[in-house]
């Protein structure tokens, strides 16, 4: 398991892929399935689904269907986002990746934490889905401006997201479980917001 904060700089980013490259390389070439297992990436969702928490951040979204025949099309995004109180850079969020391999989901494959920049860091590493947010609750994408997802309620309909990483140039190819829990504080037992997304990274064209 590894843990480390993922900032403005790619350089955490690429050391921990550094870690990560050579197991995920060995179950690629042990299913003998892909030829070449990372590289530059597109990824699309299977599900988004809630995982336990208070809700005071709900996020409930339908990712639409994707053709890997056009990969370039963007997959929409519909469903409800709920903000009972402000989501601010005082919030600490961890993520963490299962991948699927060998038919089972290998858990905590790659664990880091967003300590204290909890909206920063969505904004910044996830870009394109920031602005989605944005776009409904009046949040700024402004990288000057302090980061806040004000309280309120919104409805999503069909919104195209591309889903960017800019500080993950690569990633080897596969399926991910990507895990999203939010806390108002570090060693805060209560989970704020719990998201679980099932994706997949495939070659980019």
């Amino acid at each position: 398991m590894l843990a480390s904060r993922i900032g403005r700089s790619p350089l955490p980013s690429l050391a921990v892929w550094a870690l990560l490259l050579p197991p995920l390389a060995l179950d690629c070439v042990r299913s003998k399935r892909l030829h070449s297992y990372a590289g530059p990436f597109i990824t699309y969702l299977h599900t988004w689904k809630a995982c336990p928490s208070n809700k005071i951040v709900e996020a409930n979204f339908r990712p639409g269907p994707f053709s890997r025949s056009r990969p370039y099309d963007l997959q929409t995004l519909s469903g409800n986002l709920t903000i009972r109180a402000p989501f601010t850079d005082r919030v600490w969020t961890e993520t963490d990746l299962a991948v699927w391999a060998n038919n089972q989901w290998k858990e905590n494959a790659f664990k880091f934490p967003f300590p204290k920049t909890g909206c920063s860091e969505l904004r910044e590493q996830m870009p394109d889905f920031f602005r989605v947010v944005a776009k409904h609750t009046g949040a700024s994408t402004d990288l000057k401006d302090p980061c806040v997802v004000p309280v309120g309620h919104s409805v999503l309909k069909d919104e195209p997201v591309n889903w960017t990483f800019p500080n993950f140039p690569t990633m080897p190819y596969g399926r991910y479980r990507y895990r999203m829990r939010s806390r108002l504080t570090r060693n805060s037992p209560i989970v704020c917001m719990c998201v679980a997304v099932d994706c997949e990274v495939i070659p980019k064209p």
